[in-house]
């Protein structure tokens, strides 16, 4: 109980700490008003999006190749099924590359 209550108010301390960073600067700027945010979070996204791809595509070949030493006469389906999935797994990392490409100028 002691855990989630602690828990609870680091996370409300944290929201609290977070408002000024919100706060509209004033006519002449603020100090980060030339940083492009949207350039650096899409980098980020990109990166999140290129683990997870390549983390997906790693478990979906090490399972196709788990199926093929277990039963070899199932190649041609699995086969089929790998590379679909590896084509699925590629095409959120190019839609995502995509999204970033219209949203940064």
């Amino acid at each position: 109980m002691k855990g989630k209550i602690f828990v609870y108010l680091l996370g409300l301390a944290g929201l609290l700490a977070s408002v000024p960073v919100f706060a509209q600067a004033g006519q002449e700027g603020g100090a980060l008003s030339g940083t492009n945010w949207v350039a650096i979070t899409a980098g980020f996204s990109m990166a999140i999006a290129s683990a997870g791809c390549g983390y997906a595509q790693s478990k979906a070949t090490a399972a196709a190749c788990e199926g093929l030493g277990r039963n070899p006469g199932a190649r041609p389906a699995i086969q089929f099924a790998l590379i679909l999935a590896l084509v699925l797994i590629e095409s959120m990392a190019l839609y995502t590359f995509a999204i970033i490409f219209a949203k940064v100028k």
